[in-house]
This record gives structure tokens, C-alpha cells and sequence, in this order.
């Protein structure tokens, strides 16, 4: 753990800004060291590295008392989450600050949604330079989060994208084949969704990678369906991994949860790649293919789960609700 605060050198006035780093995220393992130099020889900027995610309530309630202008979280998909989970169930500030990304994971799908792409520690150059300009209010976006309750008596977990069926059988498959390869994580998110796709259209030896167990789905108000299912999907991105827009905002609701589901078989794959590529997908209608907008998704089987790269196993008898009427405020480098 590490708490730094460099005071102001002058009567230059610069907005506090507090960055949560966790120095055990996929990318930051290699590149802390210029993180702390930025930091350094930044003017009022506090910073505190991480000891593990339990770690992270000391990390807020630290910020809570030093009211940041702007809190910078620098770490992967799951730090996101704990840290977010953290601003919005423990009461640390008064007023929750904006909040910037650093893309110091794997995946980095929250980051790269709001822009904050590349070297986590040139997207903190650029952050610190939009805040000593007094630019960040010129960037500011709300949204929503996935809020999502396993049924277990604890707090409800929070990301930005859940997934389950051939979501999480494709996470399993990439960390245990692609990423062994040692390919780039671009590369290696490539060849993971070109092998899960041709294993969907019943290409390869393993044609049930992505098929769901038996699952039943209900958007109240809006939809009940049951079977199995090569994809299902909750979003608040509005972009997810290699670019891809997760469908069209005329589906059918209102809610800040974009989900969809899939259901298995060749045929209404075919149909949902047809959509995706062409816009269609959540305008028209696509046989097997389920689309709405919503602020409650609740969700019956016993595959697995995955809450922004972490995942979970369903506890039999109880649904996985997720919830989505809940927002932040975020810095946007688009």
C-alpha cells in the first residue's frame, strides 16, 4: 500500500486529484514505475496503491475525507467493479467525484468505452493536463451501472457488463488457449471469437462450446423466455471488445440495461451476425434472437456467470437478478 500527496507549489489553483491503483492488474505489474513518476512530480495529487481489493474501503474512505475533484481508477475490469461497489454502498464522500479509467488491465472494456485507450500512464498525463486546464467538467458523462444480486445474502457485485452461456465458456476457452499462446490481448480476443463463433455455427470437434445449459429468462414487464442459449448479455457500454456495438438503440423498453440473448443453433447465430453487421440487430426482428431495454433482468439456470471478467457460480434454486437504474458520473476522452 501507498499514500502519497504532493502539496501545491503555488498559488496556481489545481483541482485534487486522487488515483486508486492496483499494482497487480495484468498491466500495471509491468508499469507501475511510471505511474509513480507521474505522480511525483504531479502538483495535489494523493495516491494509493492497493494491498488487495479488501484493501479498497481504506483506499475511499482516505479520498471520502480528502474530497477529490476527480478520482482516476487505475486498474482491471474487476478493480473497476470492487471500486464502484465500494462509491455506491459504503457512503465514503458527500458527493461522489467524476470518475476517469486507466486501462490498467487485460481486458479493459469499461476503459476502452470511455476512450481511455493505450499506456495507462499517458491516459493520466492527459487526465492531469484536462484537470489543470479545468477541462474535466467539458468531459463529463453519466452511466448507468449493472448492479448484480447472486441471491447469497451479500451485497449486490457492480461492472458494466454481465454475460453467460457462451460468454463465460468463451472467457474459459481464451484464458486457457489463447492468452497461453502469449499472443498480444487484441490478437489473442480475435482468435478467441473467431473459434467461438465457427464452434456456435457447429464448425470444429467442439460443437457445444457455445451452448447454455437448460435457462430461463424473464424481463419483467417485457419478456419471459426459456432454453438454451449460445449468448445472453447485459450492458451499460455503449462498445464492447474489438469495437463492437452491442445492437441498436431502438430495442424494444426503457432501462439502463441493454440486454440480449441468443438462442443456440446455427441458424439464429447466422441471424444475429447478419444484424450485427448490418445495424439491424435489436431493430428488427431476428428469429431467436431476444433484444430489450430494461432496468431489471432476472436470470434461472446453473452456468456460470460473469460480472466484467469475474466470475460466478448461480446458487441452485435462486435467480441472478441484475438491476440497472443506478448511475455514475465519468470522464469521457472521446
Amino acid at each position: 500500500m501507498q499514500f502519497e500527496q504532493k502539496q501545491m507549489d503555488s498559488g496556481v489553483h489545481v483541482p485534487l486529484v486522487a488515483i486508486l491503483s492496483n499494482p497487480l492488474s495484468t498491466t500495471n505489474a509491468g508499469g507501475m514505475e511510471e505511474i509513480r513518476k507521474v505522480v511525483n512530480e504531479s502538483a495535489n495529487v494523493v495516491h494509493f496503491e492497493l494491498n488487495g481489493i479488501e484493501t479498497m474501503d481504506e483506499a475511499m474512505a482516505l479520498f471520502g475525507r480528502a474530497s477529490p475533484a476527480l478520482l482516476v481508477i487505475n486498474g482491471g475490469d474487476g478493480t473497476i467493479g470492487a471500486a464502484f461497489a465500494s462509491l455506491l454502498y459504503n457512503k465514503h464522500f458527500r458527493v461522489l467525484p467524476p470518475i476517469a479509467i486507466l486501462p490498467g488491465g487485460k481486458t479493459n472494456m469499461t476503459a476502452a468505452d470511455l476512450g481511455a485507450t493505450g499506456k495507462p500512464v499517458k491516459v493520466l498525463q492527459r487526465l492531469l493536463k484536462l484537470a489543470k486546464r479545468g477541462e474535466i467538467p467539458d468531459r463529463l458523462i453519466k452511466r448507468h451501472v449493472i448492479e448484480m444480486d447472486l441471491g447469497d445474502g451479500e451485497l449486490p457485485r457492480v461492472g458494466t457488463f454481465f454475460g453467460t452461456a457462451g460468454i463465460v465458456k468463451g472467457i474459459f476457452w481464451c484464458r486457457e488457449h489463447a492468452y497461453s499462446l502469449g499472443l498480444p490481448n487484441s490478437l489473442a480476443h480475435i482468435v478467441s471469437v473467431f473459434k467461438l463463433v465457427a464452434s456456435a455455427l457447429g464448425i470444429g470437434r467442439d460443437k457445444s462450446l457455445m451452448t447454455s445449459d437448460p435457462m430461463s429468462i424473464n424481463v419483467p414487464g417485457s419478456c419471459r423466455i426459456a432454453g438454451q442459449y449460445t449468448s445472453v448479455a447485459a450492458t451499460t457500454l455503449d462498445r464492447l471488445l474489438l469495437g463492437i456495438k452491442p445492437y441498436a438503440y431502438k430495442e424494444p423498453g426503457n432501462g439502463g440495461l441493454r440486454f440480449s440473448a441468443i438462442e443456440a443453433g446455427p441458424r439464429h447465430v447466422i441471424g444475429a451476425i447478419r444484424g450485427f453487421l448490418t445495424g439491424s440487430f435489436g431493430d428488427k426482428y431476428i428469429p431467436g434472437v431476444h433484444v430489450r431495454r430494461s432496468n431489471e433482468v432476472r436470470i434461472e439456470g446453473t452456468d456460470p456467470v460473469t460480472l466484467d471478467g469475474e466470475i460466478y457460480r448461480p446458487i441452485a434454486g435462486k435467480p441472478v437478478t441484475l438491476r440497472g437504474d443506478k448511475f455514475l458520473t465519468f470522464v469521457s476522452l472521446k
